[in-house]
C-alpha cells in the first residue's frame, strides 16, 4: 500500500495544485494526507488536491512522487477512481447519503457533513438562479464561511444552517459540521419531524 502524488501543474487561487492517491484505499490515503497536515477539505471523492507549497510536507509523510499518466494509471488500476463522467452521480449520491444521515429534506445540491471533502464551487449566478449559496463550517461553534451572488443567498445559508444545527444535535453531534452547495431555484430547508 502506498500513497503517490503528482507534479503540480493545475492553476487556481494563486498557486499550482497536484493530487495525492492511494493505490488501494480511502482510508490510507486520509491517514497519509493528515500526517502531511493537508486540509481535510481538500479531499474530493477520490483524491486529495495539494498546494505546491505542501511538497515538503509531503515528502516527510513519505509519498512516492510520479509523473501525472503514472499516477493516473495508478488510481485507474486501484478501483478507486471516479471517472469525470460519474462525479456528479457519485456527489449525488452522497448528498442523499448524508442528507438521509442528517434527517434533511429535500437534498441540496451537493452536501458534505463531517470534515473531510468539498462540495463544488458556487456555480455563476446564471447557473444557480438568485438566492443560491455555498456554506462551510469546520467546528460546531466556529463562524460559517458563506458565498452567495445576494442577500437572499446569504439569509438562506443562515436559515439553512439554523435547521442543520438542529438536526446535527437531534443525533447527538454539538451541531453542523460540513458544506452545503444550494442552488436559489430549487427549495431549501428540512422537515420539522
Amino acid at each position: 500500500m502506498t500513497v503517490f502524488a503528482d507534479t503540480p501543474r493545475w492553476p487556481r487561487h494563486g498557486t499550482l495544485w497536484g493530487h495525492l492517491i492511494s493505490d488501494t484505499s480511502l482510508e490510507e490515503l486520509h491517514a497519509v494526507a493528515a500526517r502531511a497536515e493537508l486540509p481535510p477539505r481538500s479531499f474530493d471523492l477520490d483524491h486529495y488536491d495539494w498546494p505546491e507549497a505542501a511538497r515538503p510536507r509531503l515528502e516527510r509523510a513519505g509519498i512516492s512522487f510520479v509523473d501525472n499518466r503514472q499516477l493516473t494509471r495508478i488510481l485507474l488500476a486501484s478501483a478507486l477512481r471516479i471517472p469525470l463522467v460519474d462525479r456528479p452521480a457519485a456527489r449525488a449520491r452522497r448528498s442523499a447519503e448524508h442528507a438521509a444521515a442528517l434527517g434533511l429534506e429535500p437534498v441540496p445540491r451537493d452536501l458534505i457533513v463531517g470534515p473531510i471533502g468539498h462540495v463544488d464551487p458556487l456555480p455563476p449566478v446564471e447557473d444557480t438562479g438568485a438566492g443560491a449559496y455555498r456554506l462551510t463550517r469546520d467546528a460546531p461553534s466556529a463562524p460559517p464561511r458563506i458565498e452567495a451572488h445576494d442577500a437572499t443567498g446569504h439569509a438562506a445559508a443562515h436559515e439553512m444552517l439554523e435547521q442543520l444545527d438542529v438536526l446535527a444535535r437531534r443525533r447527538g453531534d454539538a451541531g453542523f459540521v460540513g458544506q452545503v452547495l444550494a442552488d436559489g431555484a430549487r427549495p431549501r430547508g428540512v422537515t420539522s419531524a
